[in-house]
């Protein structure tokens, strides 16, 4: 059971749904170098791990007897306690009569063990106390990791160490767990990176164990004549799962000598066993069927061409990264670019580089382009295009300031490197243990020790026309060949398209990048002494600027200490709220911004000064994150663009169309992510469903568009945020600025209020909404909807889906096997507090599965106070946790400004209300919100048969009337 987080439902309200177990198969799934492992090391020494100067934790690196490789981060400030264990081992050791069965034993480490037998204790021990656990397996390694409260570490570490020293592999749950393996592999069967991942296992040499199957179905892991695959999973455990094949990261707050203590006591006795895996793999592709080209069809309306360059396992270089040198220059997106041409030419919408299909010894170097329908007709001459950027690089783009430049940014990056959650902070470090040499296991990403020119032309020598697999996925391709296990089309052919001399036109408009003007001079924190007079640094923002058009908070920050600094702007528009209409020209307007603004702001990005422009249902959201001394240069030009607004007809028809083909898209992704999007619709307003997008925008001219760019700014106004490394003087400058350039004409029309529909009482049926899916699972999906606003109810909604979450996951998933997608999630809807139960399930009806839930609701009601005061407890701690980094803490003050009206201590009031609640109070409130069938919203993906139970959805629709304005800045 792989327990891998499924990326989950992009809500409005921006929330995840974290899903425990579930597996990792991609072209691009990492695997490592194995020269850590395998390297002679003395084993004895304890090596000095390098941090950064501005660190403030405490590291140490060990090895245990049985040669456990340990790191230690000991962390007083830690709002969590977290610990991960990377095993060395992944699905490309999977035995070869097997696929799959690496993934599968991931699964049963999760079931029970002899000291802690129970099959759901781990998983709900962690709950309860505010942690999350989670793992994936990969092609070369298996990671398990897992966070909770602070002064649970220790046996938290107890239980954890179990599945490495006695798990029970239950025989109960073998065939569970096999039908959850085959439930994951089902519910992927339309995904198009797992088809195209699919065709390239059957072009690679059948001897690299990357050719094969990695997730595993019912008819890899069934039992043979003789031998089942629970005796098989066992023998491949006790094999391969050797403690000097591990690398264990515990990061806590408790001093190093303590938590050596914790791990020596509980990690020791996991057994060194005689095993070496081996490096020593066969070519990834047979050198004789390169090149060659592959055309696939998709399941999504997609147009991309990808380059797949086989290469040297390019970890063993991670000290001077020359791939990261050749990827930065071909993958750049400034004026002169690959990239710029092939917009300019209609025939393409981004380009990405990347590593992919790494093994222990081999890779793939990966150039993506996004196509148009004209990119597609004119790929032959992409290719060529491609091969003399290549050229180019060979012949001039050699230089040691550009990796200078790379040098620079890694080392201002690990310098002021901003703290990431623990538990991605442990299960990243366990994965880096395994590639990088101890001192630099903090450093290995960020290290661009010297220039090597001769690495680096050795490297760009793999990018040749003869050892490339070129791949072209396209809705029109005519495919004769069906892949085995996803059965996606495609076509394959010997050879690549002849390169073609380019015209000396076209080589002028391709040349490498200028030095990066955007790289931070100034690196100063500005002191809080500096602030204005009789100004002290306050705890949190202030309003400084308050007028009829615009409202700016400001805060700089003194507590992370960085050159850095969030600019927050929402600029709301009456005729974009106004109807679906003005939203989906929002939203091409956004996308045309961004467009114009990406030659310029792409070296912003690459000297660590990140924007983001978005159109949300009443305007833009425009942010920029990075460096402070050069944001004001960005903000600039953002502002210039978005004044002038002038788009030429070729780019407005193309990113028109890549807008409409977006949303078309997005009703094959995953089932129940489609489902989930529908909750924003069906309960708020302003929003518009794809559909209704779509439809206003298909017919819009180019004419049209312009005058709703000239228009759409009347009556507009702005919140602000500045926050992080500025004095007050310089963000009232910035804000000056904004206003000069965006706010102009006022006529007095206000903003249509937001409104959310609060699900009628007194009704004598429950709510349905179906939403017809071309996908072989069955989805069902229950909104619980928070009765109010108030601080009291949220408190109760939030501890009463604490207590059930593990409990739905171990009844529904783990038990009763209904599929790989069970979850209870948040589903905040704006300031709304809702609950979001969730199930696919490949083999069992909606019908049943309403029951189910049903069922799953009434038994709860008397066991809610069984882990009461541990999970009251850990909400506590979690609502008052402090942010972790200057990031976080801007995003926080951001979402308070303008989702909870400036409301800076909401999170305390929250912990006091969650400190307020009883068992009784928690009852009284299950019963009422929870227990009450007729005040449920159902979404399903198929018409159930039984009408006459539900209201239907136009029903429900017809209650928008009754909609609720609530408090919305």
């Amino acid at each position: 059971m792989c327990a891998s987080t499924l990326a989950a439902v992009a809500f409005l309200f921006a929330s995840q749904l974290l899903i425990a177990q579930g597996g990792v198969e991609s072209p691009r799934a990492e695997g490592g170098v194995n020269s850590i492992f395998n390297a002679t090391i003395d084993l004895n020494t304890t090596r000095g791990v390098i941090k950064s100067e501005n660190d403030k934790r405490s590291y140490r690196y060990l090895v245990l007897d049985n040669q456990l490789r340990v790191l230690l981060i000991s962390d007083a400030t830690t709002e969590k306690s977290a610990a991960a264990l990377d095993v060395n081992v992944g699905a490309n050791q999977n035995p070869e009569d097997r696929a799959g069965l690496a993934h599968f034993l991931e699964h049963m480490l999760f079931l029970g063990t002899e000291k802690y037998p129970l099959a759901g204790e781990y998983q709900e021990f962690i709950s309860q106390h505010g942690g999350s656990f989670n793992a994936y397996t990969a092609a070369e390694n298996t990671n398990y990791f897992f966070d909770i409260d602070n002064d649970q570490l220790d046996p938290a570490l107890d239980r954890f160490a179990q599945f490495f020293i006695a798990p029970l592999f239950s025989a109960d749950y073998v065939e569970r767990e096999r039908n959850a393996v085959n439930s994951e592999y089902l519910a992927k069967l339309k995904d198009d990176g797992r088809r195209e991942w699919d065709v390239y296992r059957e072009l690679m040499n059948p001897q690299h164990p990357s050719a094969k199957f990695s997730v595993g179905n019912l008819t890899t892991l069934a039992d043979r004549d003789g031998r089942s695959v629970r005796d098989d999973m066992i023998a491949f455990y006790q094999q391969h799962y050797s403690s000097h094949l591990m690398s264990l990261v515990v990061l806590g707050r408790d001093n190093l000598d303590t938590l050596e203590k914790r791990v020596r006591a509980r990690f020791s006795a996991i057994p060194k066993r005689d095993i070496n895996i081996s490096s020593h793999y066969p070519s990834l592709f047979d050198k004789q069927r390169l090149p060659a080209s592959v055309a696939i069809k998709p399941e999504k309306e997609l147009r991309q061409l990808t380059f797949n360059f086989p290469i040297p396992n390019p970890d063993q270089f991670y000290e001077k990264k020359p791939f990261a040198y050749i990827a930065n220059l071909l993958g750049h997106e400034a004026e002169g670019s690959l990239l710029s041409l092939l917009k300019r030419l209609g025939w393409a919408d981004a380009l990405y580089t990347s590593i992919g299909l790494q093994s222990r010894k081999d890779a793939v170097f990966q150039l993506n382009i996004q196509l148009t329908p004209q990119g597609v007709r004119a790929r032959d001459q992409i290719v060529s295009l491609v091969f003399h950027c290549i050229e180019q690089l060979q012949q001039r783009g050699m230089s040691s300031w550009r990796y200078s430049e790379l040098q620079q940014m890694g080392d201002l990056n690990f310098r002021f490197q901003e703290k990431s959650a623990p538990i991605q902070t442990v299960s990243a470090l366990a994965e880096s243990m395994r590639l990088y040499t101890p001192r630099d296991i903090l450093r290995g990403d960020y290290i661009y020790s010297v220039y090597d020119e001769r690495l680096i032309k050795k490297s760009l020598s793999y990018l040749s026309s003869d050892n490339l697999l070129l791949v072209l996925t396209a809705p029109d391709v005519e495919p004769y060949r069906i892949s085995a296990l996803y059965s996606a089309p495609f076509v394959v052919r010997a050879g690549i398209p002849e390169l073609l001399d380019l015209k000396p036109a076209v080589r002028k408009e391709l040349f490498l990048p200028e030095k990066n003007l955007f790289l931070p001079k100034r690196l100063t924190v500005k002191p809080g002494s500096l602030l204005d007079e009789n100004s002290v640094a306050d705890a949190q923002p202030q309003l400084i600027l308050d007028s009829k058009n615009m409202q700016v908070w400001y805060a700089q920050d003194q507590q992370f200490m960085q050159p850095r600094a969030a600019i927050n702007l929402r600029i709301k528009s009456p005729l974009v709220a106004s109807s679906a209409e003005g939203a989906a020209q929002a939203q091409l307007f956004a996308a045309l911004i961004s467009d114009q603004l990406n030659e310029y702001a792409y070296p912003a990005k690459l000297a660590g000064i990140d924007h983001d422009i978005v159109a949300n249902s009443r305007g833009y959201d425009i942010s920029v994150f990075g460096y402070s001394s050069r944001q004001g240069l960005l903000m600039n030009k953002i502002m210039e663009v978005m004044r002038t607004s002038k788009f030429k007809e070729e780019r407005f028809s193309l990113i028109k169309e890549s807008l409409l083909r977006a949303w078309r898209n997005q009703n094959k992704d995953l089932p129940y992510q489609v489902l989930a999007k529908q909750i924003p619709v069906l309960q708020s307003a302003p929003y518009w469903s794809n559909a209704q997008l779509i439809a206003a925008l298909e017919n819009k001219t180019s004419e049209q568009f312009a005058q709703f760019s000239n228009r759409q700014l009347i009556d507009a106004k702005v919140d602000a945020l500045f926050y992080g490394n500025y004095f007050r003087a310089e963000a009232l400058k910035l804000a000056v600025l904004v206003e000069h350039e965006l706010l102009g004409r006022q006529t007095g029309r206000d903003l249509p209020p937001t409104k959310l529909l609060f699900l009628p009482k007194g009704t004598d049926k429950p709510w349905l909404y179906t939403h017809p899916l071309e996908h072989g699972d069955k989805v069902v999906e229950l909104l619980i909807q928070s009765p109010s606003l108030s601080v009291d109810d949220t408190a109760h909604m939030m501890l009463a889906l604490q207590l059930l979450q593990p409990a739905f996951y171990n009844q529904l998933r783990t038990e009763k096997q209904f599929g790989y997608v069970v979850a209870a999630a948040a589903a905040p809807l704006l300031n709304l507090e809702n609950s979001l139960l969730i199930v696919q399930s490949p083999n069992v009806t909606e019908e049943k599965i309403i029951q189910e839930i049903d069922l799953f609701l009434d038994e709860q009601y008397t066991q809610l106070s069984e882990g009461f005061n541990a999970n009251q407890q850990s909400l506590i701690k979690k609502m008052r946790e402090p942010a972790r980094s200057l990031k976080e803490q801007g995003e926080r003050y951001w979402s308070l400004i303008t989702t909870y009206n400036n409301h800076f201590s909401r999170r305390l009031e929250l912990a006091d209300a969650v400190a307020r609640i009883t068992p009784d109070s928690l009852a009284d409130f299950y019963r009422v919100v929870f227990m009450d069938k007729n005040r449920r919203l159902w979404l399903t993906s198929d018409a159930l048969s039984e009408h006459e139970n539900f209201f239907r959805v136009n029903d429900l629709l017809m209650h928008k009337q009754q909609m609720q304005s609530i408090a919305q800045p």
